[in-house]
């Protein structure tokens, strides 16, 4: 990683950009508000006030001699993620792709109808770093001259929608081992414009190259920066010259078919004597085979469902009429995979017909089209709107709970999510966020003259909450020290302000701020009161008020006595606490925090978020 940011592309910046992009950010949001061209919801969903620097990691390209890294900058965190996916949506309404194949399926479906001169040869090409090698005047270029069509799907102008495009793409910036990085040149491979810019790009770089050569491409397939082709035989090289000379940053490599066959996506494509083309379900050589496990801890419909898919992958991306080939792949996948011999062949059977000629990939599609042709249901009859959710998976408690959600709520559809993911096992490959920097969390500040603890919760950044608290505390300092007692009424409404501060008027205690831990967090924010109040109801020794758990539903009280309940007993017999039985996204455990299994940790983290 430090070779890749030793590159041209990147360079160090003295202090984390994140406040200053954050205002600018804002700045273009208030302007957009002032002119009327976005609503004051808008507003607020496109101004960022949490923003934490993006941390970036390497992908390893497996494929490829050396290892080289794959470098990804996660904009989620960045202040100017939601402008991003703004203007993104905007250039994705007006792009239309003549060469754009959105899945290897529908690239079956379109290579089934080619048949092929003779004298032609199928090829593939490929843009070298594509993301990190767009210049910003090709995106200017480029839009300007579609601006046509864009301009269609939005009421800002041609400038000041460039200008929030630039500022997007020159706000690529990103932490690594306490270092900050800023990104002088292309795309960020993480934000939600790159996409959508790199399309366009490829998409004028192939409509301006193709006019350039003095032949016709009868094949041209794109996905993202890969494109297959069928090019004349001794034409090869010069189409490659072309399109290599339309910018001196994009660059492509080349990978011709060898004994009439050419891989592309996970299919390959094979050229038989009648210059008629087929695929085959394909593999790198480098693929682990790996599919979800028959002994995993999942429930067993989901690991039908994973057989069943990748059969009808295999089957649907083979154009060869060549059944036994089929079963034989599908056959060695699945026992690599642990999956019983016997299930196996009940699957291929069941799926038999997709195995004939004429019981094509596109059979289901065709009966999927089928259904859709069935009357509307009747305007009166109620909702069929689905309501999707997840909860983890506990054998036979899970079952149970579908079943009685399934008759007594119709439209809620529930997925079983695994209590333990391999993200656990593996060390994180980014920075770590100062705790005083994260978001949407619940804290706890101890008291340092008696063992109570304060709990909270901040939708903010937990340095501006603690600013707050901080303030307050000044305030009563200052009160104090001009003589005040507690039946004066400005101490009595700053006591009203928060439990922390009644709890220091009234004992004449003291908070230490810098000791502050945060308990749990979640980046669902509606999530945040239930949390705090589960937290609050399972403390005893909190100054809180217990009226602030009067909001909490009686349905968790259950619950929450077996945890703490479990937990007490657990203390009595090994006498430890230093787990808290709350979150599974922990990030540092007080001294009061209850111990609890892991289990019962994500069971109510999943509970309550859901």
């Amino acid at each position: 990683m430090y070779a890749l940011l030793n590159e041209p592309a990147y360079q160090t910046v003295s202090k984390d950009p994140t406040p200053s992009v954050q205002r600018q950010n804002n700045s273009l949001i208030t302007r957009l508000l002032n002119l009327k061209l976005i609503d004051t919801k808008t507003s607020m969903r496109l101004k960022s006030n949490t923003a934490v620097c993006p941390r970036i990691y390497g992908q390893p390209k497996a494929h490829k001699p050396n290892l080289p890294l794959r470098p990804v900058v996660p904009n989620i965190t960045a202040p100017t993620y939601q402008l991003a996916k703004f203007i993104g949506s905007i250039l994705k309404s007006s792009f239309h792709s003549e060469y754009n194949t959105p899945d290897s399926f529908q690239f079956t479906e379109y290579i089934q109808q080619v048949t092929l001169s003779p004298d032609y040869v199928l090829v593939s090409f490929d843009v070298v770093s594509l993301y990190t090698n767009i210049p910003t005047e090709l995106v200017t270029h480029d839009i300007i001259m579609d601006w046509r069509n864009i301009k269609v799907h939005t009421n800002i102008n041609l400038d000041l929608f460039l200008e929030l495009v630039e500022f997007c793409i020159k706000s690529s910036y990103f932490r690594f081992r306490e270092k900050h990085y800023k990104q002088t040149f292309g795309t960020a491979m993480g934000s939600p414009l790159s996409p959508i810019l790199a399309d366009i790009i490829m998409e004028n770089l192939l409509q301006t190259s193709i006019k350039r050569l003095p032949f016709t491409i009868p094949v041209i397939r794109k996905y993202v920066d890969d494109l297959f082709l069928a090019l004349p035989k001794d034409k090869v090289q010069q189409t490659l010259d072309t399109f290599n000379a339309y910018n001196q940053h994009l660059q492509f490599t080349k990978e011709e078919e060898i004994d009439n066959k050419l891989p592309f996506l996970d299919t390959v494509v094979t050229r038989h004597s009648d210059q008629t083309l087929s695929t085959r379900w394909y593999a790198k050589p480098i693929a682990s085979g790996r599919l979800l496990n028959y002994h995993s801890f999942h429930p067993l419909s989901m690991k039908m469902n994973v057989a069943q898919q990748f059969i009808k992958r295999v089957t649907g991306l083979t154009t060869d009429n060549c059944p036994n080939l089929q079963q034989n792949i599908i056959f060695q996948h699945l026992r690599r995979n642990n999956y019983p011999s016997s299930l196996i062949n009940r699957l291929i059977s069941r799926n038999a017909k997709i195995f004939c000629p004429s019981n094509n990939s596109q059979q289901p599609d065709k009966n999927k089209n089928a259904s859709n042709t069935r009357d509307p249901p009747n305007d009166s009859s109620p909702s069929t709107d689905q309501v999707y959710r997840s909860l983890p998976y506990v054998p036979s408690l899970s079952t149970s709970i579908v079943s009685i959600l399934k008759s007594d709520y119709p439209n809620v559809k529930i997925a079983s999510k695994p209590i333990s993911t391999t993200s656990k096992l593996m060390l994180n490959v980014k920075d770590p966020v100062d705790p005083l920097l994260q978001s949407n969390v619940i804290y706890s500040l101890p008291c340092g003259n008696c063992p109570m603890y304060y709990i909270g919760m901040t939708r903010n950044q937990l340095k501006t909450r603690l600013y707050g608290h901080k303030t307050n505390i000044n305030q009563y300092v200052r009160l104090k020290t001009d003589g005040a007692i507690t039946t004066d009424e400005q101490l009595i409404s700053l006591g009203e302000k928060t439990a922390l501060i009644e709890h220091m008027i009234k004992n004449d205690h003291n908070f230490d701020l810098t000791k502050a831990k945060i308990i749990d967090k979640t980046y669902r924010s509606t999530a945040l009161p239930i949390l705090e109040m589960c937290h609050i109801s399972n403390t005893a020794n909190t100054v809180n008020h217990r009226t602030d758990v009067d909001g909490l539903n009686t349905t968790y009280a259950g619950i929450l006595h077996t945890l703490k309940t479990t937990s007490t007993r657990r203390n009595r017999n090994t006498e430890t606490s230093d787990d808290s039985c709350f979150g599974s996204q922990l990030i540092s455990i007080p001294p009061y925090a209850i111990s609890g299994s892991p289990s019962s940790n994500q069971t109510l983290d999943h509970f309550v978020h859901t």
